[in-house]
């Protein structure tokens, strides 16, 4: 299905982040960008299907443990 096919791109994406470490929003678009132009929208599908968390004012995320 269409959801399986984007968990499994997610799930590559998310390996260009370390664990532990907290990012700032400019970080996270500078990383997802190398990968594709539209960072906004893999940067919201991280959050939305639970691997990123992010702080209330989007200033910080960091991947889901």
């Amino acid at each position: 299905s269409k959801a399986k096919k984007k968990i499994i791109i997610l799930e590559e994406i998310v390996k260009n982040f370390s664990k532990g470490k907290i990012y700032s929003e400019k970080e996270v678009n500078r990383i997802l960008k190398r990968i594709y132009e539209d960072n906004a929208t893999i940067r919201r599908a991280l959050i939305e299907y639970g691997f990123f968390e992010r702080t209330d004012d989007c200033s910080s995320y960091w991947i889901k443990e």
